[in-house]
C-alpha cells in the first residue's frame, strides 16, 4: 500500500459497538484514498483493544493505559501519525462515500485552512448544527438560561451556532465539531496539539481559536456528509461527561478571556444548575438532581492544569 495521505485518529472508550460500524466504512475508503487508521484505546477495559487487533489487523491500536481524556488521546494518536492530514474522528461516526475526497479537495485549495469540517447528519439524515461562533458570555447566557430554546433561529439569541443561517449557506466558520475534522499536518504543527488540560468538550473550540490567532480559518464543507450517531460512549457515564463539559467551559473562559470573565461564566452556569436542580427535584428526578448538585462543585473547582 502507498504512503497514507490521511491518518484517521480515533479515541475509543468502551466504543466497540460503534467501532464495528465505523471501521468497515473506513476500510471501504482505503480503495479511494490512501489512509491509515489509528485507534487510541483509553483503557476501556472491555476487550476493545484485543477485538480491534483481531478483527481489523490493518488498524494500528495504541493502548493508552489509562483514561486521560479525549484531548490527550487525540494528541497521542497524532504524534505517531504519518499522513499529510489528520482526520480526527469519533468512533460513533460513519464516513460516507466521497466525503473524505470532498474534505481533501477543500484543504488543497487554500493555504490558510486550519481544518475542513463536514456536515454531520444523525441516523435519520438530519444535518446537525455542528459549527459555531466563538463563545462569549452572552452566548453562554443564551445557551444555558433559555433564550436559544425560545428563539433558535435568531441571530441575537441563536447566533452561537449560526441559528439565523441555513447550514448549507455556511463557508468559513469560527469553530467546527471535533467529531469529524480534517486537519492538514502543517496547520496542526502551526497551531499545536489539543490542550491536554481539557479532558473532553470544548477542545476543538479552543484549538480553532488558537488556529484563528495564528491566521488560519476553518471551512465548513456541506458537500461532505458524515453520519454521527452522537455520544454513544459518553452516554455510558452521563454524569461524569456532564461535569467535564461544565469544567471545560469555565476553563475556556479563563484561558481566553481572563479570570473576571471566568467568574461571570461560573455565575451563569450556577444559575442554570440551580434552576435545573430545583425543577428536577420537584418532579422527583433525584438522580438527575444529584448530578446538577455535583455540577455546582465542578463549576467552582480550580482548573487542574497539567503539561500538555
Amino acid at each position: 500500500m502507498s504512503e497514507p495521505r490521511v491518518s484517521v485518529v480515533i479515541v475509543s472508550y468502551r466504543s466497540r459497538e460503534s467501532l464495528a460500524e465505523c471501521l468497515p466504512a473506513l476500510q471501504a475508503c482505503r480503495g479511494r484514498v490512501p489512509l491509515e487508521v489509528i485507534v487510541v484505546d483509553n483503557a476501556s477495559g472491555d476487550g476493545t483493544e484485543e477485538w480491534v487487533r483481531a478483527t481489523h489487523p490493518w488498524v494500528r491500536v495504541i493502548a493508552a493505559g489509562a483514561n486521560e481524556g479525549y484531548s490527550r488521546g487525540i494528541n497521542r494518536g497524532v504524534a505517531v501519525a504519518t499522513g499529510d492530514a489528520f482526520l480526527i474522528l469519533n468512533p460513533d461516526c460513519i464516513v460516507t462515500p466521497g466525503s473524505l475526497e470532498s474534505l481533501l479537495a477543500a484543504t488543497g485549495q487554500r493555504a490558510d485552512l486550519a481544518a475542513a469540517a463536514p456536515a454531520l447528519a444523525d441516523e435519520h439524515g438530519r444535518v446537525m448544527r455542528s459549527c459555531g461562533r466563538f463563545p462569549s458570555l452572552w452566548t453562554l447566557v443564551c445557551d444555558h438560561l433559555g433564550p436559544v430554546r425560545w428563539f433558535p433561529n435568531s441571530h441575537a439569541f441563536g447566533g452561537y451556532k449560526y441559528g439565523e443561517r441555513s447550514m448549507a449557506s455556511l463557508g468559513d466558520v469560527d469553530w467546527a465539531s471535533g467529531a469529524a475534522l480534517l486537519v492538514p499536518r502543517t496547520a496542526w504543527e502551526r497551531t499545536g496539539p489539543f490542550d491536554g488540560n481539557i479532558f473532553m468538550y470544548m477542545e476543538e473550540v479552543d484549538w480553532c481559536r488558537r488556529a484563528a490567532t495564528a491566521g488560519l480559518r476553518v471551512q465548513y464543507v456541506p458537500a461532505a456528509t458524515i453520519v454521527h450517531y452522537g455520544q454513544r460512549s459518553s452516554s455510558l457515564v452521563p454524569g461524569a461527561t456532564y461535569l467535564h463539559n461544565l469544567r471545560a467551559r469555565v476553563y475556556y473562559f479563563r484561558k481566553h478571556h481572563g479570570r473576571l470573565a471566568a467568574g461571570c461564566a461560573q455565575l451563569v452556569l450556577i444559575a442554570s444548575l440551580l434552576g435545573k436542580w430545583s425543577v428536577t427535584a420537584l418532579r422527583g428526578g433525584l438522580g438527575h438532581a444529584h448530578v446538577y448538585a455535583l455540577g455546582l462543585r465542578a463549576v467552582w473547582e480550580p482548573p487542574q492544569e497539567r503539561p500538555i
